[in-house]
């Protein structure tokens, strides 16, 4: 039978139950990944607001 374990959230190895990265490493390139990805997001909400700001706008003075 297979020992209990969890597998790393950045690359997938098998890592003992209590933890949830492998390495420093693979935990400082998740986080980087993630805080990309917020920023994106954010980035793109921004510009989804301010093209639906325009929008209402110009429909408002037809």
């Amino acid at each position: 039978m297979v020992e209990k374990h969890r597998h790393c959230i950045n690359c997938g190895i098998s890592i003992p139950p209590n933890e949830y990265f492998c390495s420093k490493k693979c935990e400082i390139e998740f986080n980087s990944r993630r805080r990309k990805a917020m920023m994106f997001q954010w980035i793109l909400f921004g510009l989804l607001f301010f093209v639906f700001m325009i929008l209402l706008f110009a429909s408002a003075k037809s």
